[in-house]
């Protein structure tokens, strides 16, 4: 960004890319701790529509392997969280059982002697899990379903938006299926918080980033499941949010050491 100030004095130059350094490392921070309450409030809601799907499933066992519908809950579900080429869910396990592994070799863990759980392995999942999980359900209607139950509300979320942006439209076609056309626009906008979320996890550059249309699509995912989630995650509003800006905060860094060296001449 510092290649818009050519006119700066290289000293100048090399202490404006350390403030922006500092700058990008404290929205980095911000950016984990907002978005780490959209991926559990997802994970949560996601989790409990499941469970409850697969609870009512009667299942006793396949008498036809012909059939062209997959018949088995379980793997039905699987087919959303795994890809051809890797089972998330068994990677899951592994990491869980490497942590009890841990658990055990230190006499002080708090869960030493503990062996890991259900919620251990599912706290493993990843944030690409749902976004992934709702993408690839749209070749399951039955699921799709299912899974949008997590997000109870998203007609009144959208609402919301469109009262922001009038002239907003969900992905696809007036004539395709209004389920499919919200389940795209949420996953759209999980795996652009996801993507933001994985920059500031690695501290990369975030100067370009919009954080108001990250704050946007919080409010949106968050607003989906409920807006009681809203007020939980976010009480101040995630305001910090809505001004962050790098390139205002070097023009104000620049203004200021002007205005500075003004004062002195």
């Amino acid at each position: 960004m510092t290649e818009r100030y050519q006119k700066l004095e290289q000293s100048d130059v090399e202490r404006y890319a350390t403030e922006l350094y500092r700058w990008n490392v404290s929205a980095s921070a911000m950016v984990m701790a907002h978005i780490s309450y959209v991926e559990v409030f997802v994970r949560n809601s996601i989790d409990r529509v499941i469970r409850k799907w697969l609870a009512a499933q009667n299942v006793s066992g396949f008498s036809d392997w012909v059939g062209a519908r997959p018949v088995d809950p379980i793997g039905r579900i699987r087919s959303l969280v795994n890809t051809a080429d890797r089972d998330y869910l068994e990677a899951a396990r592994i990491n869980a059982l490497n942590r009890q592994k841990q658990w055990r070799s230190e006499q002080r863990h708090p869960r030493h002697g503990d062996r890991a759980n259900r919620d251990d392995v599912f706290a493993q999942l990843t944030f690409g899990t749902w976004d992934g999980m709702l993408s690839r359900s749209m070749n399951d209607t039955e699921l799709m379903e299912v899974l949008m139950g997590a997000f109870p509300v998203i007609d009144s979320a959208w609402a919301v938006e469109l009262r922001r942006m009038p002239n907003a439209q969900l992905p696809g076609s007036e004539g395709d299926n209004e389920q499919e056309r919200l389940c795209r626009e949420l996953t759209d906008r999980l795996r652009s918080i996801r993507n933001i979320r994985n920059r500031a996890g690695h501290e990369d550059n975030l100067l370009r980033v919009d954080f108001p249309q990250l704050r946007h699509n919080m409010f949106f995912v968050l607003g989906a499941i409920s807006r009681e989630g809203i007020r939980l995650a976010f009480p101040d509003g995630a305001q910090d949010l809505r001004t962050m800006n790098a390139e205002r905060y070097l023009t104000t860094l620049v203004q200021r050491d002007k205005a500075s060296r003004q004062a002195l001449q």
